[in-house]
């Protein structure tokens, strides 16, 4: 009985000191991004102390809109967060969600259920994730050169189809509005409503966190991405962890196009800058997230505060948006950064193991 305790106590002073290191890492990281962005406001001649002010207090202001636009981040962190866990670096979560959009945005209009219109832009966005994937196990081609040419393959094919076949004829530079019946409603809350998108995300995000830590299908995942070679010799199939890893995390991307049009735009504009850059912004969430899915979420949320702030510094203070998406940049390296560097030697090191 003794050693059972002892062993119990173990484990949660292991996972205390992990906790109380991040904890450290994400402070320490947080002060120097913000010092590195006040120097940068100073030597530009702004008051930083007033620029920060605007930066938070605007950017929390709106818990609806703060969560909304954290919504297709979060989903997009997702899907690059999963298959990293699984030793596959996707950055196709742009094309994936581009492919959701589009395809839940085609079954609404043409079906007005919104559950099968969810059900198709997760099935589109993973079966493009999937595509990679199958691409890399079975013909050899790097995962990223194929989702970079899949990101602007279906990014120029999304504009021919919205500016041609689906535009709005009362609103050209719109598509088709998604109909009320498939529209995804607000919720009431203690803080006024909120997007039920956003609380779509979430469960989203916590299923994945049972996945990946409570079933062998994420077992697998982990152990592949540490070592393929150990995942072989454990009998375990690498090469399906990759796909599987693609197919959710091009899911979750989907899910995030999907509920982006269905929840909070209701339709996309001809040029796709609702869409465009929120599978890249995907990545710094889920680095700033440690690659967690629980992390994801307030990462996400975090990111949504500086997204609105820094616009809202641009209107209050007269930054350039230039400079506004300099200190997010600055703020968001400096966070990411010591995680960043303890998967490249967690990395190395696994790499020189495997070696000897």
């Amino acid at each position: 009985m003794s050693s059972i305790l002892k062993d119990i106590k173990v484990k949660i002073m292991s996972r205390y000191e992990d906790y109380l290191t991040t904890f450290i890492e994400i402070a320490a990281s947080a002060i120097l991004g913000f010092g590195v962005g006040a120097i940068i406001l100073y030597a530009l001649g702004y008051d930083a102390g007033v620029a920060y002010s605007i930066l938070f207090t605007r950017g929390l202001s709106n818990a609806n809109y703060l969560l909304s636009k954290a919504t297709p981040i979060m989903l997009t962190g997702l899907a690059f967060a999963i298959p990293m866990i699984a030793g596959v670096f996707n950055i196709g979560g742009e094309s994936q969600l581009y492919v959701g959009a589009i395809t839940s945005l085609v079954i609404a209009v043409y079906t007005g259920n919104p559950l099968l219109a969810i059900a198709a832009g997760i099935a589109a966005g993973a079966g493009l994730g999937g595509l990679i994937a199958v691409l890399k196990v079975y013909r050899g081609v790097n995962e990223v050169i194929a989702a970079i040419m899949f990101n602007w393959i279906f990014y120029y094919t999304i504009l021919y189809l919205l500016t041609d076949k689906l535009y709005n004829p009362q609103i050209p530079h719109e598509s088709l509005p998604v109909p009320s019946s498939a529209r995804i409603g607000v919720i009431p809350t203690p803080w006024g409503e909120i997007r039920a998108i956003f609380f779509i995300a979430v469960l989203a995000s916590l299923l994945i966190y049972y996945i990946l830590y409570y079933t062998s299908i994420g077992y697998t995942m982990r152990v592949s991405g540490l070592s393929p070679r150990s995942a072989k010799y454990a009998g375990f199939n690498p090469e399906r962890s990759i796909i599987n890893s693609m197919l959710l995390g091009g899911g979750c991307a989907g899910l995030g196009g999907s509920l982006l049009v269905l929840g909070y735009m209701f339709s996309l504009d001809t040029t796709m800058s609702s869409l465009y850059g929120l599978g890249f912004t995907g990545i710094g969430v889920a680095l700033l997230g440690r690659n967690n899915p629980i992390g994801i979420i307030f990462s996400a949320i975090f990111f949504s505060m500086l997204i609105i702030g820094g616009e809202m510094m641009e209107l209050k203070v007269g930054t350039p948006t230039e400079l506004a998406d300099t200190l997010i940049g600055v703020i968001v390296i400096a966070l990411a950064l010591p995680y960043a560097y303890r998967m490249l030697i967690s990395y190395i090191k696994t790499r020189r193991l495997i070696k000897k």
